[in-house]
């Protein structure tokens, strides 16, 4: 489904991205981890089409459904209709003076012509179990950052998505929420069969939510390979850094892994 193969970033004087691959098909997940500077943030840019200010790529390619994209024009007609994205402190990506029931007719009007059919709101709210008669009216200021996260969740999936993309998605969140918030993204990449890809720096969340696993630092894959193989025996030191540096999550919290770190 979507695949990128040897990609190179690079500015002026250094290179971001170095020679990276991987590939995800439906209903995978995958967890891309490192710490910040890694170059997980352009690897996101690259995927959703966005401009690389100061850099380029200097080689490699990227395929959506088989069909290569860093030859067309962006943003790439499949972003935010067959890939949803959802990003940290999500709030930030909501405008205070519109409702949220706003929001979301905002959202259908963008995507006339780009898909065939959408959820209602009652349906993307009961997807992620909010009462869409408290929320729908709301403005974004008036939701604790666990709810706008949840609503963002529920937006991105207005138009069925096959892959989801979710960026430090339970960073600025408290750990209660937080482990709400990962119990969420597992039950619907089950229920609804959403393929994953997670960009984060944390282990204990990457543990619960995917089955395959990349490691990058400073642009470079340090090492790869299933989930739970790496979390239980790590060969690199980077790895095993990030491992100690990661607070408990819980044990078993999904269904798919029970792995306490």
């Amino acid at each position: 489904m979507l695949e990128l193969q040897h990609v190179t970033v690079q500015s002026q004087d250094r290179i971001i991205i170095e020679d990276l691959s991987f590939q995800l098909k439906k209903s995978q997940s995958l967890a891309i981890v490192g710490e910040s500077g890694s170059g997980k943030s352009t690897l996101l840019k690259i995927l959703l089409g966005l401009p690389l200010r100061d850099l380029w790529i200097a080689k490699g390619q990227y395929s959506w459904q088989g069909k290569e994209q860093l030859q067309q024009s962006t943003p790439y007609p499949f972003v935010g209709n067959e890939m949803a994205w959802v990003s940290q402190q999500a709030g930030r990506f909501f405008y205070d003076r519109r409702t949220i029931e706003n929001h979301y007719k905002d959202l259908v009007n963008s995507l006339k012509g780009r898909t065939s059919k959408v959820r209602s709101l009652k349906e993307c709210m009961d997807l992620v179990s909010l009462d869409m008669k408290k929320v729908a009216p709301a403005y974004p200021f008036e939701l604790s950052g666990g709810m706008m996260q949840r609503v963002a969740i529920a937006l991105s999936l207005v138009s069925y998505p096959k892959i989801l993309l979710a960026d430090e998605p339970t960073s600025a969140l408290d750990v209660v929420t937080k482990l709400e918030i990962v119990d969420l993204l597992d039950r619907l990449k089950r229920e609804e069969g959403l393929a994953l890809l997670l960009v984060t720096h944390d282990m204990a969340v990457a543990a619960a939510l995917t089955d395959q696993m990349l490691v990058i630092r400073e642009g470079q894959v340090i090492e790869q390979g299933p989930t739970a193989q790496l979390l239980q025996s790590a060969t690199e030191d980077y790895t095993r850094e990030l491992l100690a540096a990661t607070p408990r999550l819980r044990k078993g919290a999904s269904d798919g892994h029970n792995i306490d770190l």
